[in-house]
């Protein structure tokens, strides 16, 4: 063999997907045995080359035709794991010559990144809090490039503005960069909690910069991973795989003249309807508990069965009719991944109980589901009396006395921190071979190089890779501003700190985007700001405002870097150039942290008062901003008074060692057992997530959810394999787009966003008194 190797990285891996996994001769392309195919293997360089891509890619296009006509047989229908998924539900069609980089693109991009971004913002500070979803820009960013087409001529000139029809492309390029601006940035909570609490109001060039860095540093972590978690078929972003459908749906199947596409828009209209009912009109239709309909005067049946409203109960038994809380992930998320989750709900049922009902922490005391602090007697905390200069003082601590969490909200953080140590833990030992790639981007002696066997990445080889160097340079660049405006803009947050948390956060960055690129499974971004809050408090004691910098520069690299891989792996299917789909995130990014701060800015000037007082007024309220700081305040300046040993909860830093030794004896069971589907499946990170999933927010979804996850996933998958190649995934992408634009219309039109709410007048579905399911109402 040459001293000169190549890497090949095999697209036919378990994947959690599925069942059985055949392995595939790489020259035909034709199973040769039942056993799966390593990630990686070492050959020589001579042994591949172009001509095996090409048949390659023929026969997945020839297999493609078939499908599309309807003479293909169900077994080929049938998806087996995640390289089945990818060629058998998106096609690999690309068309070469479509204009990408057009002004229309770059107008609608723009366009939307600045409403995405200012909406976003706007609604940080709003009673009624309203995301802009990725959804919700697809189907509105379809409708204006169709008007734009329809409306301008397309010949002479006018070519420059209206370039024929609005492709796949276009339409692909211009979501990535609204969808990259479209949120609130972690760095606005820092920046608009430090000018409220602590009357530090940033230079605006520091506030940009801190936004602009603490983003591009996670796009940068991203980027070292594309060829590791974007090129393979093995790593699909399961999320990905709906939006991608839509798109080719919409713009591939020939308007309405296509019956995927007449299905799409006629789940989407049903849908459009239906959820007035429920979000409004019949509220209990998202949950329905026959417990609570019997009993709606007993707390047990609240906190057991109940879940319609926020922070009510855990929801068990109870039914959900809102696609609005069900959302799409059942129908898309891997089976194993869902399975691991549902062990994960199961156990919340049997741990939440446990700890409140058996008076651990003594629970009782307090709320059965807060986050909240407390003190002895179950009054909320005085957070603000504990410190003197915005630090935390130990007199002060003495005569207030202990803090306490509510007992479920404690067994959430110790959950969360197990789940991240097993997390990672797994990921180095179940997908070693796959994150090679980026273990070798450290070693700059490194010679060998990918060769990638999936479809759609050999389409992509025709475009120009993102040069490795840009991330390094990017990276660099962000890393030096982050140091510079850590010191300008009075973080007290020291240069080695930033380092220490940001090598932290390259290391879960890493993890999650595998569970994320494989598995479907991402972090919460709770569990995140707790996790470095909590180290913060250790390295920073007794000082919220150092802890808010180590929460935005641990989380917010890791959920940037998710973002910017998803996307990437987005523009593989819908084959964006590289370099183009890096340019449109970049754009997002800094048209979304100016708007973002602007916004901030004009807020927080204008509607100081209302933002300042607990209940708010009709049109804003500070709630967002007081909660962050109520973190920042229980982690930095109580941190060590919770968590230290001899303390009330030093469980939780505890149960991060604990979670790491957690997948141990499963791996070596696995060695030994390579065959044995359980053992290869079980993820004791997923399943550590979901053990306190039930703590927080609305919980009625959990088991309609599940029961639609198996049944897609599972029955139609593998018994009606033609419906679900077909149509799983349009359908998909028809439910949560409906909901999206409704909610969007509602939360404006009666929900209060807009300033004026409108309640559906009271009966018997919608009684004031009681939670939206009937249970009583928390007290």
């Amino acid at each position: 063999m040459s001293s000169n190797t190549q890497t090949v990285v095999a697209a036919r891996q378990d994947s959690g997907l599925i069942d059985d996994i055949e392995k595939k001769d790489l020259n035909t392309g034709t199973p040769s045995s039942n056993e799966k195919l390593d990630y990686v293997e070492t050959i020589d360089s001579d042994t591949t080359d172009d001509r095996e891509e090409q048949l390659r890619l023929k026969e997945v296009e020839e297999l493609e035709a078939r499908l599309a006509a309807g003479t293909a047989d169900d077994q080929e229908y049938l998806v087996h794991d995640a390289h089945d998924l990818v060629i058998k539900v998106l096609s690999t069609r690309d068309d070469y010559d479509l204009p990408v980089l057009t002004f229309r693109m770059l107008f609608l991009g723009l366009g939307f990144s600045a409403f995405g971004s200012v909406l976003a913002q706007l609604y940080y500070f709003k009673p009624q809090t309203l995301s802009v979803s990725q959804g919700f820009l697809l189907i509105i960013l379809y409708f204006f490039g169709k008007a734009w087409e329809k409306a301008l001529p397309s010949h002479g000139l006018w070519w420059y503005l209206n370039p024929g029809p609005f492709n796949i492309k276009e339409h692909g390029a211009a979501l990535i960069m609204a969808s990259t601006s479209s949120s609130s940035a972690t760095a606005i909570q820092v920046i608009s909690v430090q000018d409220l609490y602590y009357g530090n109001k940033l230079n605006p060039a520091v506030a940009i910069f801190t936004l602009l860095s603490s983003q591009l540093i996670g796009y940068s972590f991203a980027g070292l991973l594309i060829e590791a978690l974007i090129y393979p078929s093995v790593t699909f972003w399961p999320s990905s795989i709906t939006p991608a459908n839509m798109f080719q749906a919409l713009h591939f199947d020939g308007g309405l003249s296509s019956k995927r596409t007449k299905i799409f828009w006629l789940v989407f209209t049903v849908i459009f309807c239906y959820e007035i009912i429920p979000q409004w009109i019949f509220p209990l239709l998202t949950g329905v508990s026959i417990f609570c309909l019997a009993n709606n005067s007993s707390g047990t049946f609240r906190n057991i069965f109940g879940g319609a409203s926020n922070n009510e109960g855990m929801g068990l038994l109870a039914v959900c009719f809102d696609w609005n809380l069900i959302g799409s992930p059942c129908l898309y998320t891997p089976l194993w991944t869902q399975l691991n989750q549902n062990i994960g709900i199961c156990l919340t049922y049997i741990l939440m109980s446990a700890v409140y009902y058996g008076n651990i922490w003594q629970g009782k005391r307090f709320p059965f589901m807060s986050q909240a602090i407390f003190d002895i007697n179950g009054s909320q905390y005085n957070q603000t009396a504990i410190l003197t200069n915005n630090k935390f003082d130990q007199a002060k601590f003495e005569q207030i006395g202990p803090a306490y969490f509510s007992s479920t909200n404690a067994l959430y953080f110790i959950t969360a921190n197990l789940a991240m140590g097993a997390t990672l833990v797994h990921v180095i030992l179940f997908y070693h071979d796959q994150l090679m790639p980026f273990i070798r981007t450290f070693n700059p002696w490194n010679k060998s190089f990918n060769v990638v066997h999936d479809e759609h990445y050999i389409v992509m080889k025709r475009y120009e890779k993102i040069p490795k160097w840009w991330f390094l340079c990017l990276l660099v660049i962000a890393y030096a501003i982050s140091q510079a405006t850590d010191y300008t803009g009075n973080s007290h947050f020291t240069w080695w700190q930033l380092t220490v948390i940001l090598m932290i956060s390259l290391v879960f960055t890493m993890a999650y985007c595998t569970t994320s690129a494989i598995l479907g499974f991402a972090q919460f971004s709770t569990q995140l700001d707790g996790f470095y809050s909590m180290i913060a408090s250790y390295m920073v004691p007794g000082d919220p405002i150092a802890n808010m910098y180590a929460a935005l520069y641990g989380s917010q690299p890791t959920v940037q870097g998710i973002m910017l891989l998803g996307d990437l792996k987005l523009g593989q299917y819908l084959k964006i150039p590289p370099k183009i789909n890096f340019l449109v995130q970049v754009l997002g990014c800094v048209v979304g942290a100016l708007l973002n701060y602007v916004m901030e800015l004009s807020i927080v000037a204008n509607q100081r008062a209302a933002l300042l007082t607990i209940a708010g007024t009709r049109l804003w309220s500070g709630q967002n901003a007081q909660s962050f700081n109520s973190n920042a305040i229980a982690w930095g300046a109580l941190g060590r008074e919770m968590f230290s040993p001899g303390k009330t909860y030093y469980m939780v830093p505890v149960a991060l060692a604990l979670g790491a030794l957690m997948p141990i004896p499963q791996y070596l069971l696995h060695r030994r057992f390579p065959k044995n589907k359980f053992l290869s499946n079980f993820n004791t990170g997923i399943v550590m997530q979901y053990s306190c999933f039930l703590s927080v927010g609305i919980n009625t979804s959990v088991n309609t959810s599940s029961f639609l996850g198996i049944m897609s996933q599972w029955w139609m998958r593998t018994r009606h394999p033609r419906w679900f190649t077909k149509y799983n995934y349009i359908i998909s992408g028809a439910l949560d787009g409906g909901t999206q634009v409704i909610s969007f219309i509602l939360n404006l039109a009666v929900f209060g966003a807009a300033g004026t709410e409108v309640d559906f007048p009271q009966w018997w579905g919608n009684n004031f008194n009681l939670s939206a399911d009937r249970c009583a109402a928390p007290a």
